[in-house]
């Protein structure tokens, strides 16, 4: 796959695009977040385990235990499945910690380490494609792309298609997420795209006015297309006011 190939819905000079311009975005706006600069394979699997569906900033201080008290799987087995679920419990839901418990296990048995092959990883139970690709492409320098239901909201916004909360079988959404996905510097486009799909393209509220993508989006453009024509119509009505009598 070259550095340019083609997003789908999109030309290669965008694909290009909306790439660098997401990469410049995330160098000077990337969140810091403890499992980011962590190299421990099982202690960024399991915070990419905590990640699904929490915010980071909840994960953050559960992550900093884990790190403390179980730095290796076989010490979080020894510590038996109402130490993981004790742990978990303030994450608000409930089978996380059944679930962190057997990833325990299961690394455990894999020699200390998880398996990095896909399909090996994602026959753990509790690990799907997103949260596979999400450490390869993370933590362990293998390029995997990341759709999770944020980016399918973004890609839908900037393509003007049907947004789908679940991408998974969406074939355009994968192709275009595939294809805007760097070769090499994949992990910090990824870092990229997960921050300003929570911090500029969000599900309410979108701050378009600041997005470094606005005039590549389709609803982008349309608001801001919107607010020039609601800003000259009010410049329209003060023209009238200062003029009137």
């Amino acid at each position: 796959m070259s550095e340019t190939a083609t997003g789908g819905d999109i030309d290669d000079a965008t694909v290009r695009r909306v790439r660098g311009r997401l990469l410049s975005w995330g160098r000077a706006n990337l969140r810091d977040f403890p499992w980011r600069s962590e190299t421990n394979p099982w202690l960024t699997l399991v915070a990419e385990v905590l990640l699904q569906r929490t915010r980071a900033a909840q994960v953050a201080p559960v992550f900093r235990e884990v790190r403390e008290r179980y730095p290796a799987a076989a010490d979080l087995v020894r510590a038996g499945p109402d130490a993981a679920a004790a742990m978990t419990a303030r994450l608000g839901i409930h089978w996380r910690g059944p679930l962190l418990y057997r990833l325990a296990e299961t690394v455990h048995a894999n020699g200390g380490v998880p398996p990095e092959s896909p399909e090996e990883l994602r026959a753990i139970t509790g690990i799907g494609p997103y949260t596979a690709a999400a450490w390869l492409s993370l933590h362990r320098g293998r390029r995997a792309v990341i759709v999770d239901s944020n980016v399918a909201r973004w890609l839908a916004r900037m393509t003007g298609r049907p947004y789908h909360r679940d991408p998974r079988g969406v074939r355009w959404l994968q192709h275009l997420a595939d294809g805007l996905t760097p070769v090499r510097a994949f992990r910090d486009y990824n870092l990229a795209v997960l921050d300003f799909t929570m911090e500029i393209c969000t599900p309410r509220a979108p701050s378009c006015p600041v997005c470094p993508l606005r005039r590549d989006c389709v609803c982008g453009r349309a608001r801001m297309d919107a607010d020039t024509h609601h800003a000259r119509q009010r410049n329209n009505c003060q023209c009238d006011r200062s003029t009137a009598g």
